[in-house]
């Protein structure tokens, strides 16, 4: 596991330490903000939604009724990663994980890539989903790194409405299990 998982708090590998917390009503002004901060180019790789506060109330709904497992890791209140796991209620969830600029290459991708697999074992999910641009090596990496295979191509609709071609990776839980066919789009 990369840093130090305690429930509530993750300490990275260089000491700095976060709180994660689920995602609510509280938290949908500081989630648009932490999307405004991302670069431009880590927003091009990195836009599962839009950030406007109907749509950011819809994602904290999702999360309550139990559909979503979506995540947010804070430093006091500035927001500086997003997880989720969309369609937690169903067999094969998709991924997804942003962490902001300043704070990529300290291990909190990692950190919060294992809370969510560990989620999805203990929910006795069947495997996780999820999509990453294929130059994004960085990423590609990681995911790999914690037996993510690539499955094939996909167009994936990012949170703007732009269709972007990503690669399709699958981390199987369960040796029988078989994905769905499904699109790539943020929920609605």
């Amino acid at each position: 596991m990369s840093g130090r998982d305690t429930g509530r708090t993750i300490r990275l590998r260089d000491g700095a330490v976060v709180e994660v917390r689920p995602l609510s009503d509280r938290e949908i002004a500081a989630l648009a903000r932490f999307n405004a901060a991302l670069s431009a180019s880590s927003r091009a790789l990195f836009l599962p939604h839009a950030y406007d506060e109907t749509t950011l109330m819809c994602q904290v709904a999702r999360h309550k009724r139990g559909e979503d497992l979506s995540l947010v890791a804070a430093e006091e209140e500035r927001i500086v990663a997003y997880a989720f796991l969309w369609e937690y209620d169903r067999p094969f969830p998709v991924l997804g994980l942003g962490v902001a600029d300043t704070w990529q290459g300290r291990g909190l991708g990692g950190a919060l890539l294992d809370r969510l697999v560990a989620a999805a074992v203990a929910a006795a999910r069947d495997g996780i989903e999820l999509t990453t641009v294929p130059h994004n090596a960085r990423a590609r990496s990681l995911y790999e790194s914690r037996g993510f295979r690539v499955a094939g191509e996909v167009d994936n609709t990012a949170g703007d409405g732009r269709v972007v071609r990503e690669l399709r990776m699958r981390l199987t839980l369960r040796a029988d299990a078989r994905p769905p066919e499904r699109r790539f789009a943020p929920p609605g």
